[in-house]
């Protein structure tokens, strides 16, 4: 279970987490996993001008944490989070649409995804070279995305995750945007919100394309000045887009505002509480989700409970209060495509989610008790209370190509 704390009060025996952020993203969260090991280690993070870290609870030493933490029930980052959105008032529509099996999706999914890929990739690097970007070109992809969406929005969502592509800046784009089209839907956004929340996630990083590379792959920590720069990168997307007025208010906003943070520490204009609109409130959320769940050249993918339970630490400071409690309604604890072991031994796909009961998703098994290989079975395990998701795998360990099996489906 994860706490995000000032780093004022950290103490020798805690045991820090590294939450898969770069320095960039987050340049003021201390995150060199481990304990700390006494008073000197936390005045060297009070030093280097770090400011908070997530600590994991069920890892630190005794007696380092205060009685009011100590005192929390260990859980799960499922259970943990399941508990935190339960009190959550659900949304209006359903958290993630199912009007066709997610199998019959799969794959338009595949050709919707590639064929944005290459488009993502066109206009980043067309800004890098001075070309201007065409906004209204973009308008009919994200139409595909909201189309599919409203068919399978788990579908879409569990293709990007489980893609074999590498380059993190078009796929980072593309993906902010997919989600940001499912959680605006979810939250009852319009038709025409949602295009606008669309393109905001696809073009909201389009200014990192006019920072020098030396700033944007710097392994460590920036000067103040490069620093600097780097926050330029939304105003630098903005003047990029074709002016005149013509560029909706949700995509300017959602471009602008990613950064910003409820509690008024983020950038550029260091925005707090309810001067942040709708659209960088949802894109805010997306963006580190993404970022956590995504491989990187510096880290693995994240798996998407423990990703959620970080966010969930720092709701309602870095983000608007109850949208990443939303946000994880609307996708699930266990997300579409997530490979689960099951508490019978079972391993198998996530393939559908229920924001009414999140710990219980429909589940394709694959693989017996023994490990085996087992003609795939989809189990709705809040129809069969005995049976729990005791464990989440990484697909590399797990040996399961998850999108062939959503792919294929299964006999109930």
């Amino acid at each position: 279970m994860y706490r995000k704390i000032k780093a004022q009060d950290l103490r020798p025996g805690m045991y820090v987490v590294d939450v898969g952020l770069s320095w960039l993203e987050n340049p003021y969260l201390y995150m060199t996993e481990g304990v700390l090991a006494d008073e000197e280690a936390v005045g060297r993070v009070l030093s280097e001008g770090y400011e908070e870290a997530v600590i994991d609870l069920r890892r630190c030493l005794e007696g380092s944490v205060p009685d009011d933490l100590a005192e929390l029930e260990p859980l799960t980052d499922a259970e943990h989070v399941s508990r935190a959105v339960s009190a959550t008032a659900d949304s209006p529509v359903s958290a993630v649409a199912q009007r066709v099996p997610v199998a019959q999706e799969m794959l338009a999914a595949k050709a919707i995804y590639s064929e944005s890929i290459t488009f993502v990739r066109g206009f980043m690097e067309g800004a890098r070279e001075g070309r201007p970007v065409d906004l209204k070109a973009a308008e009919p992809l994200v139409e595909d995305i909201i189309q599919s969406v409203s068919r399978n929005a788990g579908a879409l969502i569990g293709f990007a995750k489980l893609r074999a592509y590498d380059l993190y800046t078009y796929t980072h784009s593309l993906n902010v945007s997919l989600l940001a089209v499912a959680f605006g839907k979810y939250l009852g956004l319009d038709t025409v919100a949602l295009r606008q929340i669309g393109l905001a996630g696809l073009f909201h990083d389009l200014g990192k394309a006019l920072i020098p590379d030396f700033i944007l792959n710097c392994p460590g920590r920036l000067t103040p000045e490069e620093f600097s720069v780097m926050k330029r990168h939304p105003v630098l997307g903005r003047d990029v887009l074709p002016g005149g007025g013509r560029i909706p208010d949700m995509v300017l906003e959602g471009m602008l505002q990613h950064h910003e943070k409820f509690n008024g520490t983020g950038y550029p204009a260091g925005l707090k509480g309810d001067a942040i609109s709708e659209a960088g409130r949802i894109i805010a959320v997306v963006d580190v989700y993404d970022a956590l769940t995504s491989k990187r050249p510096y880290k693995n993918a994240m798996l998407p409970n423990k990703a959620l339970s970080i966010l969930y630490s720092m709701a309602g400071e870095e983000f608007y209060p109850g949208y990443v409690e939303h946000f994880i309604k609307c996708i699930g604890i266990y997300p579409v495509g997530q490979i689960v072991r099951l508490n019978t031994g079972q391993v198998g796909v996530v393939s559908a989610t229920d924001p009414a009961v999140p710990l219980r998703p429909e589940v394709i098994v694959v693989r017996d008790p023994l490990g085996r290989p087992a003609p795939p079975r989809l189990i709705r395990l809040a129809d069969v209370i005995s049976v729990s998701v005791t464990e989440t795998l990484e697909a590399a360990h797990a040996g399961i190509d998850a999108a062939r099996v959503l792919q294929d489906g299964a006999a109930s």
